[in-house]
């Protein structure tokens, strides 16, 4: 059973990682796309921006499963708050 608890909360726990790092890449590619004078690169970096959503929404639909079945697991709470957060913060 323990076993099973650790395969589990690894398995949220690299979810959580890969949807920061959707964040993280989301932020880094859209500064790149702003200053971008090129028309190739401005079209290769709009394309990694709408993979990098695709993703993201099929994360939110894997949490929302998850949450659906397990609404009292602090991990998958934490996962679902990370995937419904958006992207890039307008300040």
């Amino acid at each position: 059973m323990n076993n099973s608890l650790t395969i589990s909360d690894s398995l949220i726990g690299g979810l959580c990682r890969e949807i920061d790092y959707i964040r993280q890449r989301y932020k880094t590619v859209s500064i790149s796309l702003t200053v971008s004078k090129d028309m190739f690169l401005r079209k290769r970096l709009l394309a990694e921006i709408l993979n990098l959503e695709t993703r993201r929404q099929e994360l939110i639909e894997i949490s929302r499963d998850f949450y659906s079945y397990h609404k009292s697991s602090i991990s998958i709470l934490f996962l679902y708050e990370l995937c419904n957060r958006p992207l890039e913060l307008k300040v």
